[in-house]
């Protein structure tokens, strides 16, 4: 049996998993598309298998590294809690880490035994983890700008975006994955592969990121999180997208009716360059909540009513980057006022 056939079985056999096929009920967008209804379709289950298909198409290496680089590319988003990216922040508070350290954790809150697979294939989860979290050689071939994971990521979203908003992709994933060897750590992808995957990944983050809808839907469902934050227990970072709605339904049940019915409206978008004193301190996330509770008791508005964004639209890490989103239940403007007097403060 040649080594592509042994990674063709392990991807079969992963696909098949608990883990794995949890993602079938999460979905590629942070905000499910029952609730950003321009968003992608796709769910992180079809992401994950195409990613592991990509990585068959890498070149080069030892048949113990070709093996490990499928496990980690199919296994790659197991970690999510729902919501991803939203629910990372409360993630790493409540548990001590964010999604890509997650994988030991998700399989150890699975209800059957999955890592027997990676063991008839002579690997181990502490294996796989290390590439997940960037600390092997292998990492770049899932952290690189593009990588397996992003190259298919930006072409699925554009692909599965609800009514072709962003036209047709620029580049072929393939083509990418096929130009990366095992045999090097830098990875020499031709010009114009590289500059339409750029093209791409500028175009979806701009459009997610000025799509309103989508940033109120971001925007009040990290509000809560962080309002249920003392109660969540380690068995919500493996519900589903609708489980995890369902018990902020129950907990939160005008937060979410309203997010339902399109209630919630931004009342203020901005770039945090422009913000000054006590307002940089939104740029630590753990202070968000803060903020949001002093919104809510200053303008005598009930928790559930205001929520805050701020983070950055591009893979750009300079909190100059970010951009700020208040949010509020029918539009209610009184919180403006309070985070206006906060972005003119010395």
């Amino acid at each position: 049996m040649n080594p592509k056939d042994d990674r063709e079985l392990l991807l079969g056999e992963l696909s098949k998993i608990w883990v794995v096929q949890r993602l079938k009920h999460i979905n590629l967008s942070a905000v499910p598309p029952w609730l950003g209804p321009k968003v992608s379709t796709a769910s992180r289950f079809q992401h994950s298998l195409a990613v592991g298909k990509l990585s068959l198409l890498v070149s080069g290496g030892a048949k113990h590294d070709q093996l490990l680089l499928a496990a980690a590319a199919i296994l790659h988003d197991v970690g999510d809690g729902p919501f991803p990216h939203i629910s990372d922040q409360i993630m790493k508070e409540k548990l001590g880490f964010a999604h890509e350290e997650a994988l030991e954790f998700a399989f150890e809150h699975s209800p059957f035994n999955d890592s027997q697979v990676l063991c008839r294939y002579g690997l181990d989860l502490e294996e796989v983890s290390s590439v997940l979290e960037g600390r092997h050689r292998l990492s770049t071939f899932l952290y690189g700008l593009p990588d397996l994971d992003n190259t298919d990521n930006i072409h699925r979203f554009i692909k599965t975006c609800r009514g072709k908003a962003l036209g047709e992709p620029s580049y072929r994933p393939e083509d990418i994955a096929a130009s990366m060897t095992l045999d090097s750590e830098a990875h020499k992808i031709p010009k114009e592969l590289l500059d339409g995957w750029l093209n791409d990944h500028k175009k979806v983050y701009s459009y997610v990121w000025n799509d309103r809808p989508n940033m109120v839907a971001w925007t009040m469902l990290g509000r809560a999180l962080r309002i249920l934050k003392e109660d969540l227990t380690e068995a919500f970072f493996r519900l589903t997208n609708r489980e995890a709605f369902r018990l902020i339904w129950l907990r939160l049940p005008s937060l979410a009716s309203s997010l339902r019915r399109g209630e919630y409206q931004i009342i203020f978008d901005r770039e945090f360059a422009q913000f000054r004193g006590e307002a940089q301190e939104l740029s630590e996330p753990k202070n968000i909540a803060k903020f949001e509770k002093m919104l809510c008791k200053e303008a005598g508005l009930e928790e559930w009513s205001v929520g805050l964004t701020v983070d950055k639209p591009t893979s750009a890490l300079k909190t100059s980057d970010y951009r700020v989103y208040l949010v509020s239940y029918r539009g209610n403007d009184g919180p403006k006022a309070l985070l206006e007097n906060l972005l003119s403060s010395q």
